[in-house]
């Protein structure tokens, strides 16, 4: 047996013996299945065929969605989505999975239970045994069967009614601004805010897709710790390095450690001087340091007043926005002693920049103006760009939020929590892709009756197939939520690209009349229509998706799927009919 056949004998025999072994066992997990069969499908085709780099374009963008996608068809154990305040299990964070409690399979009512004395707890960081008593503290859900994130329509989730302290319009938006900054950082994808009003009263409505009442209401009530850090790089000569704080600092650098006033440092610890709180990140030619200059208890106010909140058009036709913040006597003399160690650039900057932190996540970063260099200044202005003014005011308002460290302009109360039931659910999803499976098939009856070549359709069915897969994958990168309106938009772009598939067909299996074309001349005949249609489609799409924020989910949904039909799938497809032309001829 030659070497070529022996590789397609045992990507035969490894398909069928992975397609039998994901029906009938456990065996081999589904996303492993997966990557398998297409590495298998590598040994079978032709070699020429796999030679073509657009086959190989295709077939990797296949393997890094189902990777991206990580489908389980038997997932095991509960998922944390939130911890409150008065979790008992040290280090459990939202995302950890629990799988066991005292070798029970967890569920919600192990999970609900209160334990005492020593449990023992396996968690997909290992095994604990924690000393417990009561409740575990923590809300959780059943595991994922991939990493997909779905909205409320059909996953369902909660719903909260808070009525501010006030009947301003204005300190509404602000209310729903810093919310939407204080749920977001948490990780909650799909989260709708929208004003309503009753009776001459503003209230705050807010839906979230999944969790639980209780994690609502946790999010809601939390305060968040807010951060501003600057990092120093100080230089070290002779093993030696000076930091000017509120004294100046004479540091011993060692290898991986430094010391000062008879305390000792290694790298990756955290240490105080002047009250400044630093972490010690590596040791070169300079000492890496940051530095916490202020915390939310040093952010007194953030002005929203026109005066110091401003917004105004610059050369260009962006806009620049500017608003004031008032810190306290300690902070801004924290930040004095920091500046005063950094650099000025040519650009009118120092050298670093000030970095903000909510709950330990990065949330942004801004430049440093060099007239505030080692100055104590309690009430400073920040500033930015952006290049439309919609988008200027949504920057502002964002990094307002932050700056206020979830703390609301108004006092509010929680007059209502309730859960959302899923208006489509997971079944809808499973009938869906059963309707547009089914309607697949029919295409390609139709198609093949018409055409009378069977072998030529059939590569349809794949190729649409990971259109969808592929899609699916980049909504996992991007972060965006499945509901209804982004099911429209795949089943939108997966219907294009079916009519693209037929265009293709149609044009390599013509006879033309006035004049012989060669095979290469009808694909790119083809391609050239193919490329018009999706533009047009694109083009249809942008009003959707900068004009209706309800759409949006359709639109980028239907894009995205558009790019991927001609950027990927489409030029495999004209490869394979080619192939299988010339195969026949």
């Amino acid at each position: 047996m030659k070497i070529g056949s022996k590789a397609k004998f045992i990507g035969w025999v490894a398909l069928v013996i992975i397609l039998l072994a994901v029906s009938f066992s456990n065996v081999v997990p589904i996303t492993a299945s997966l990557i398998i069969i297409v590495i298998s499908l590598g040994l079978v085709l032709p070699r020429d065929f796999i030679k073509n780099w657009k086959i190989l374009l295709w077939l990797f963008f296949i393997l890094i969605a189902i990777i991206l996608i990580a489908p389980n068809l038997n997932p095991s154990g509960f998922i944390v989505t939130s911890v409150g305040k008065n979790a008992t299990i040290p280090g459990i964070v939202a995302g950890d999975i629990i799988y066991k409690i005292n070798d029970i399979n967890a569920d919600q009512n192990v999970l609900s239970q209160s334990y005492y004395d020593l449990t023992k707890i396996e968690t997909s960081k290992g095994m604990r045994f924690v000393k417990l008593n009561g409740t575990l503290g923590i809300t959780a859900e059943p595991s994922p069967y991939n990493n997909l994130k779905f909205g409320l329509d059909i996953k369902g989730g909660v719903r909260a009614t808070l009525e501010p302290n006030t009947t301003s319009n204005s300190t509404l938006e602000q209310i729903i601004s810093t919310l939407q900054t204080r749920i977001n950082v948490y990780g909650l994808r799909e989260s709708i805010f929208r004003p309503v009003y009753y009776q001459n009263k503003g209230f705050v409505e807010i839906s979230i897709a999944g969790g639980t009442v209780d994690e609502l209401k946790d999010l809601l009530e939390k305060q968040g710790k807010f951060e501003a850090k600057i990092s120093l790089l100080i230089p070290v000569q002779n093993g030696k390095a000076v930091i000017n704080l509120d004294k100046k600092y004479n540091i011993v650098v060692g290898n991986s450690s430094i010391s000062y006033d008879g305390n000792t440092v290694n790298v990756g610890n955290n240490f105080i001087l002047s009250g400044i709180p630093f972490s010690l990140n590596s040791i070169s030619n300079n000492l890496n340091m940051t530095s916490t200059v202020f915390s939310g208890d040093d952010i007194k106010t953030v002005f929203f007043d026109p005066q110091r909140s401003r917004l105004e058009p610059v050369t260009g036709g962006t806009y620049k926005w500017s608003f004031g913040v008032q810190l306290s006597s300690g902070g801004a003399q924290k930040f004095a002693w920091i500046t005063a160690n950094t650099k000025i650039l040519a650009t009118g900057y120092l050298d670093q920049l000030i970095y903000f932190y909510l709950d330990d996540k990065y949330i942004d970063a801004l430049n440093i103006a060099s007239s505030l260099q080692g100055r104590t200044e309690t009430e400073i202005s920040i500033s930015g760009s952006a290049p439309t003014k919609d988008s200027a005011i949504k920057s502002r308002a964002s990094l307002q939020s932050i700056l206020r460290s979830g703390a609301l302009p108004t006092s509010v109360q929680i007059v209502q929590l309730d859960t959302i039931s899923p208006t489509l659910g997971i079944g809808f999803l499973k009938n869906a892709a059963l309707a547009g499976l089914a309607a697949i098939l029919g295409i390609i009856i139709v198609v093949s009756a018409r055409y009378r070549h069977p072998k030529l359709v059939i590569p349809m069915l794949f190729i649409s197939l990971s259109e969808v897969l592929i899609v699916l994958g980049f909504s996992v990168v991007i972060g965006w939520t499945i509901d209804l309106a982004a099911i429209a938009g795949i089943i939108a772009s997966v219907g294009t690209g079916v009519d693209s598939q037929i265009i293709i067909l149609d044009r390599t299996l013509r006879k033309e009349e006035e004049r012989i074309e060669t095979l290469r001349e009808k694909l790119k005949n083809a391609f050239f229509v193919v490329f018009g249609s999706a533009g047009t489609v694109i083009a249809a799409m942008l009003p959707l998706l900068f004009g209706f924020p309800t759409l949006r989910g359709f639109a980028i949904i239907t894009i995205m799927g558009v790019l991927v039909g001609v950027l990927i799938a489409r030029p495999a497809y004209g490869t394979i009919i080619e192939y299988m032309t010339r195969k026949e001829k």
